[in-house]
C-alpha cells in the first residue's frame, strides 16, 4: 500500500514531471488508474464488463491520447505516469481485497511513507529547507502534507467505500475534465476545440464505465428483456 500510493508513488510523479508537463500528469496518471482498475477488477473478482464499459475504457484512452498529444512530444515521464497509475490501481486492489477502512488505509499510506522516507532524506538526500522562505515551506507543509498526503487519500478511500471499488476508482479519470474547467472559470484561459474533444472523450468513457451501476441501465437492461420475451425470442 505505502508503495503503490505513499512516497514511491509521490517521487516517481515528481520524476516524471522533469520531462513531461502538469497536465499528462492530471490524464495520463487517473486514466490509467481507472482503466487498469477495471482490467484488475475483471480478472481478479470477476467483475462483468460489457460492450459499454470497454468502450468507456478505449474512449479514456483515446481522451488521454489525445490530450498527451496537445501538451507536447511523448517523453519518459509519460511513461512513468503510465506506471505510476498502474501502482494506484494495485493499491486500490488492495484496499479492496483486505477491506481495510478508510481512515487505517490512509494512516498506513501516511504514516509508513514517513517511516521509510524520512530516515534516508535525513542521512542521504540534499536539504535545501534552511533556504527556502518560511510561508513557501509552510504552504508545502499545508499543501502537500496535509492535503495531498492525507485528506486525498482518505478521500479516495472513503469513496470507494460508499460508492464501490470500481465507482471510486473510476471518477479521478474526471481529473483532467475539471481541470480544463477551473481553468476556464477560474483563471480566464481559453480552451480550444481539441481540448474540448479530448476532455469530452475522457467524460463519455467515465460514464460508460459508471452506467453498469446506474439504476437506468439496468432499468433499460430488464425493460429490453421483456420486450424480447414479448416478441418471442
Amino acid at each position: 500500500m505505502v508503495a503503490g500510493f505513499g512516497a514511491p508513488y509521490v517521487l516517481l510523479i515528481s520524476l516524471a514531471l522533469k520531462t513531461a508537463p502538469a497536465s499528462a500528469a492530471g490524464s495520463i496518471n487517473p486514466g490509467m488508474m481507472a482503466v487498469t482498475s477495471l482490467l484488475l477488477g475483471w480478472i481478479i473478482f470477476r467483475d462483468r464488463i460489457g460492450r459499454v464499459r470497454i468502450g468507456g475504457a478505449v474512449l479514456i484512452l483515446v481522451g488521454i491520447a489525445l490530450f498527451t498529444e496537445l501538451v507536447g512530444s511523448f517523453t519518459v515521464g509519460h511513461l512513468i505516469l503510465m506506471g505510476t497509475g498502474i501502482m494506484w490501481a494495485i493499491y486500490a486492489l488492495i484496499v479492496r481485497c483486505t477491506n481495510i477502512p478508510a481512515l487505517s488505509a490512509t494512516a498506513v499510506v501516511a504514516i509508513g511513507s514517513a517511516v521509510i522516507y524520512l530516515p534516508v532524506y535525513i542521512v542521504a538526500l540534499p536539504k535545501r529547507i534552511a533556504a527556502a522562505p518560511l510561508q513557501d515551506i509552510l504552504m508545502q507543509a499545508g499543501f502537500q502534507g496535509v492535503l495531498v498526503s492525507v485528506l486525498a487519500i482518505y478521500a479516495f478511500n472513503r469513496s470507494a467505500e460508499l460508492l464501490g471499488p470500481l465507482v471510486g476508482a473510476t471518477l479521478p479519470a474526471l481529473i483532467p475534465v475539471t481541470t480544463l474547467g477551473l481553468g476556464v472559470l477560474l483563471l480566464g484561459e481559453t480552451v480550444g476545440i481539441e481540448h474540448m474533444v479530448s476532455a469530452g472523450a475522457i467524460g463519455t468513457g467515465v460514464a460508460l464505465i459508471l452506467a453498469g451501476h446506474a439504476p437506468a441501465y439496468r432499468l433499460w437492461r430488464f425493460v429490453r428483456a421483456r420486450v424480447a420475451l414479448l416478441n418471442g425470442d
